[in-house]
């Protein structure tokens, strides 16, 4: 598959998931490097407590953080990562390995999390598929 057409594919699964799924503020698809591949809402900058916060900063944080769970988790001999969940009083953090890719969500205090961690899994999967295409 042509790079812009994998590109192109990213961004609609991330639009398709930030339509689908009420209360997710952005969302990136990051690499193990911590460098965002695709990210809706494209470079536009989220609200974010005390600051702002952009697709590259979202990218980079959920990547260290998804290394360090990588770590302790295979320290204490848990096994693979299935997702990482942050909560905090204005919102979320969902990191969810999507193969050799990372989905990395900002969500709303009031997003149904079970919603948004079914629609995470499942776009993840998508990501995954889209990927592996050559």
């Amino acid at each position: 598959m042509a790079r812009e057409n994998r590109s192109g594919a990213l961004e609609a699964a991330l639009r398709r998931l930030s339509m689908v799924v009420e209360g997710v503020k952005a969302s990136v698809i990051v690499s193990d490097e911590g460098f965002a591949i695709a990210a809706f809402p494209g470079d536009a900058e989220t609200s974010a407590s005390g600051g702002r916060l952009n697709a590259a900063q979202l990218a980079a944080v959920s990547a260290a953080l998804a290394a360090l769970a990588d770590r302790s988790l295979d320290r204490l001999a848990q096994g693979e990562m299935g997702r990482l969940l942050l909560e905090g009083e204005a919102g979320a953090l969902l990191s969810c390995p999507a193969g050799d890719v990372t989905l990395a969500l900002l969500v709303e205090k009031d997003a149904s999390m079970a919603h948004v961690l079914f629609a995470a899994q499942k776009t993840a999967a998508e990501i995954d598929a889209i990927l592996a295409r050559a």
